[in-house]
């Protein structure tokens, strides 16, 4: 089965937009999820997400698997240099 990817946002005061994305395994299945807030430049991944299972599905926007993974790579290297 082919895995998708889906993406939530909101505002976080003081740090701006913050991007939560999802990889998704069936309808609801999460394996792994990112959070991304671009104006404080910050990625912090969660390979093992305390979430199983995505509430609402349909309300979340789907993103193209190369934004996801090159965030998820960006995230890895991060926390290797840290």
């Amino acid at each position: 089965m082919a895995l998708k990817y889906l993406e939530t946002s909101q505002i976080i005061p003081s740090k701006g937009m913050s991007y939560t994305m999802y990889e998704i395994e069936g309808t609801d299945t999460i394996l792994r999820m990112l959070t991304f807030i671009p104006d404080n430049d910050e990625i912090h991944i969660y390979p093992k997400p305390p979430v199983k299972k995505l509430y609402k599905p349909e309300l979340c926007r789907r993103v193209e698997d190369n934004e996801f993974l090159g965030l998820w790579t960006m995230g890895e290297e991060r926390k290797k240099s840290v």
